[in-house]
């Protein structure tokens, strides 16, 4: 039966002293990352049952690594849970998801000093191997309760994944997979387990840092992969300006927001021997739609249906005519199998059809345009506005780096539309801005307030912290709400 990890006893017996994972100055070679797994292994067996859900709460992401890939071949459930959590949230977290084993920092490092186990009465030295029908992973995402939603997946999701990503993307044996990202974001962890699963040696680095990043994929000398956000990208691409071009990255994989066509064509322009790959989708999705390097996607489409993947528009049984915009709806073998903790009113089940709270509508030859999220919509003046929408209107100009828009309570208005923004060119202003978006947008899209910075700060999956920006709103006298 197939199951995740089960390759890497194959890489560490045929090429055991080739690095296999890599952490700032820390490379295990595929023999060292197998005895650690290993280890894990037998830790993990002698304290859980089949079945049971493991929490991960690691500050060293290799050590997450290890964890959660000996969870996935006992046929345990790995919750990674976020270190940087206030203790509260964890405790909160761990009442709800009820781990049969929270595996912390103190009690991983015992499992590097050998230290005796703790073997329970009954408990099972020996467990078949999992299969793809067998759930293996939660991850976490805010959720409209407070408590960050759970989602649920199989191993058979996540190895369908791994096809299509050889389907879509094709495989660059050699080539390293860096990844821009900490693994409690499902984007950067997926990128880590697939690569390892064909193989590749994984780059992970300690935090986002885009020079650290530069000189990581400059220095590999058969070829980068490069997992990251918009964001991360845009800040890689304004580090390798002041580099000059950059031959060593094959592959960019960007997902997590909307891909901006200016910087898409500024990052192919640095890294001239590059691919450069969007695919769309959700944590309850995994892939929904890819735009490869040669697809002929209109601006400001995410491209079409991946392969495997079917979209509808509005409702599954009915769905809308080109153009018309409704609710996304997917239909795949990827789709995650529930929530374990939180909640989201916008994800519904229909005869095997998902909906999970983004709206768009396709064109005439399939292309996906993504309008926005139904919790970042904003009410203003009686018009709904999708805040996505105009943040793709702001990065069409040459003279805007970034925007994230944002509802500001307002008594007469109810909201209105307020945007953060990061300039291309210093000398651009408010007024600039503000007839650029007249001429492109309806008047009440058109953001009333514009606020300058330098940088916007970022979550860790590397995306714009808009609960940030908008606590700080909040505090210059503003009361933003998304």
């Amino acid at each position: 039966m197939a199951h995740i990890g089960q390759h890497l006893t194959t890489f560490a017996k045929g090429t055991p002293d080739k690095p296999a994972l890599k952490f700032g100055d820390r490379i295990l070679s595929w023999k060292e990352l197998v005895q650690k797994v290993t280890v894990a292994e037998d830790q993990i067996r002698h304290r859980s049952d089949r079945g049971n859900r493991i929490g991960l709460c690691l500050s060293d992401p290799v050590d997450l690594l290890i964890c959660f890939l000996a969870c996935t071949r006992l046929g345990r459930i790995a919750m990674v849970f976020d270190p940087e959590w206030p203790r509260a949230q964890l405790e909160t977290v761990c009442g709800v998801t009820s781990p049969d084993f929270l595996i912390t920092d103190p009690i991983v490092r015992s499992f590097d000093r050998q230290d005796p186990l703790v073997i329970r009465p009954g408990a099972a030295v020996e467990t078949p191997p999992p299969c793809e029908t067998d759930p293996f992973y939660v991850g976490f995402t805010s959720g409209s309760t407070g408590v960050p939603k759970g989602y649920l997946r199989n191993q058979g999701s996540w190895l369908e994944s791994f096809h299509l990503s050889d389907v879509e993307f094709g495989m660059v044996p050699a080539a390293r997979v860096v990844l821009a990202g900490k693994l409690v974001h499902s984007l950067h962890l997926y990128g880590a387990v697939y690569g390892l699963e064909r193989g590749q040696e994984v780059v992970l680095l300690p935090q986002f840092d885009p020079k650290k990043l530069l000189r990581e994929i400059s220095g590999s000398p058969d070829g980068a992969i490069l997992y990251a956000t918009p964001t991360q990208v845009h800040y890689l691409a304004e580090t390798a300006e002041r580099h000059g071009t950059v031959d060593t990255l094959k592959q960019v994989l960007v997902s997590g927001a909307k891909w901006s066509d200016a910087d898409r064509r500024v990052l192919g322009a640095l890294f001239p021997a590059t691919d450069l790959y969007e695919f769309y989708g959700a944590s309850e999705t995994s892939f929904v739609t890819v735009h490869g390097p040669h697809d002929p996607v209109p601006a400001g489409s995410v491209g079409a249906a991946a392969n495997g993947v079917e979209i509808a528009i509005g409702a599954p049984e009915a769905p809308e005519p080109p153009g018309k915009d409704g609710p996304i709806w997917v239909r795949s073998a990827l789709l995650f199998s529930g929530y374990v903790s939180g909640k989201s009113d916008d994800t519904r089940w229909q005869d095997g059809w998902l909906t999970f709270g983004d709206h768009g509508h396709l064109d005439d030859n399939g292309y996906l345009f993504v309008t926005g999220r139904t919790n970042r919509m904003v009410i203003t003046s009686g018009l709904n506005v999708y805040p996505e929408e105009v943040e793709a209107v702001l990065t069409g100009n040459p003279d805007v780096a970034q925007a994230v828009v944002l509802g500001v309570s307002d008594p007469v208005r109810g909201q209105v539309l307020e945007a953060v923004v990061v300039l291309a060119r210093e000398e651009a202003n408010e007024g600039d801005l503000l007839t650029y978006c007249k001429e492109r947008l309806a008047p009440g899209k058109v953001p009333r307030r514009f606020h300058f910075r330098k940088t916007l700060p970022l979550t860790a999956g590397g995306k714009s912290d808009i609960q940030k920006i908008k606590a700080e709103l909040h505090r210059n006298g503003s009361s933003a709400q998304t």
